[in-house]
């Protein structure tokens, strides 16, 4: 079947559903109902997190760090917590590359910033310690746009609460940026 510009998409029908015109008309109908939405203006409309937009917020994860003479490993994800871009700072400890890929990930999985995680825990909850492939402490930092995640900062390096303050605002600013 073919429809809305090209698009096509085809199935393979078991030989009942051949014979049965109402599954047949209910399978059309429902690719239908799927190119439509697919082809929604609306849906077109919405960020996402591709390279040029997490580069943009890696360049402001830099210029604060700099601005504080931090040197900090930045990785941004998309909202599946996919890596999307990275950036290690020169003089960067090399342990600081894995801890803000996992920082990214984690503020993207539980839709918070890292550092509310490491507060709960430093204040008792110690629960949040066994969430699998977590890391409660700040530097991860998710990016909203119009209420919709679109992916998550996450920037290791700094001491104490350095990577939280820099991480958000590099969010802020980026996301200032591309509304």
């Amino acid at each position: 079947m073919r429809f809305l510009s090209g698009l096509s998409l085809s199935f393979a029908a078991s030989p009942d559903a051949r014979r049965t015109p109402a599954r047949g008309a209910l399978a059309a109908a429902c690719m239908l109902a799927t190119g439509l939405v697919l082809s929604h203006p609306a849906l077109s409309q919405e960020r996402a997190m591709d390279l040029g937009t997490s580069l943009a917020f890696i360049a402001h994860a830099e210029h604060a760090a700099e601005a504080r003479h931090a040197h900090v490993a930045i990785a941004i994800v998309d909202a599946g917590g996919n890596l999307v871009a990275f950036q290690k700072m020169d003089g960067t400890q090399l342990g600081s590359v894995r801890l803000a890929i996992l920082k990214a990930k984690t503020a993207v999985n539980y839709l918070r910033p890292t550092a509310d995680m490491e507060h709960a825990l430093n204040a008792g909850n110690y629960m949040i310690a066994t969430l699998p492939d977590t890391l409660p402490a700040g530097g991860g930092y998710p990016i909203m746009v119009n209420g919709k995640l679109i992916g998550a900062l996450g920037l290791s390096g700094g001491e104490g609460e350095t990577d939280a303050t820099l991480a958000k605002e590099a969010v802020t600013r980026g996301v200032q940026t591309i509304k």
